[in-house]
């Protein structure tokens, strides 16, 4: 059983290397079979298709941020634990930049593979979102900030994917915690 996984991650491995270099759409399970060096009939035999690879895919740029929803504690959300938690996220997001790249350059195909189920659990994260930015106990303008710092810390590692060159890349990290760190002190 360990070795189906692995073999899944690989093929995992292979398709995100595909998707983002050309795109869901212009890749074909033949090439992903040919990469693992197998046919494409042993590639059915980890994936029913090719959406299901786009939402394995999808499924760990999840869960390379679930694990850290419980920073954030029980509300009210001070922006102490806002700001920590989100230079947790940027680590994260930097870490698996490939995947969130590839996130953005497949909406349309990411559109067309969720599932029901699956669009439930992003109406848990939005609603749990809305909570968090509309808490009455949480001041207005601390609010504002969160919502602005947020925008600053997983917004820009996605814009930034293809429109820096690899060797600008190199500090985001830094300086994405001084600008969420600013806009937190302003």
């Amino acid at each position: 059983m360990d070795e189906d996984r692995s073999t899944r991650e690989r093929i995992l491995d292979v398709a995100l290397d595909l998707f983002v270099d050309q795109g869901y759409d212009k890749t074909s399970l033949r090439e992903i079979a040919e990469r693992m060096g197998f046919t494409k009939a042993a590639l059915y035999y980890h994936f029913a298709s090719k959406s299901d690879i786009l939402m394995g895919l999808h499924m760990r740029m999840h869960n390379a941020l679930d694990d850290l929803l419980p920073e954030l504690g029980n509300p009210p959300v001070s922006l102490g634990v806002w700001e920590r938690f989100l230079d947790s996220c940027i680590d994260r997001l930097l870490a698996n930049r490939k995947l969130f790249l590839m996130h953005q350059v497949n909406q349309s195909a990411f559109e067309k593979v969720h599932n029901q189920d699956h669009a439930e659990e992003h109406l848990e994260l939005a609603e749990r979102a809305r909570k968090l930015f509309s808490d009455p106990a949480v001041p207005v303008r601390d609010r504002s900030l969160m919502a602005a710092s947020f925008a600053a810390a997983f917004i820009t590692p996605m814009m930034a994917g293809r429109m820096f060159p690899e060797s600008d890349l190199e500090n985001l990290g830094d300086v994405l915690r001084d600008v969420v760190h600013a806009v937190l002190k302003a």
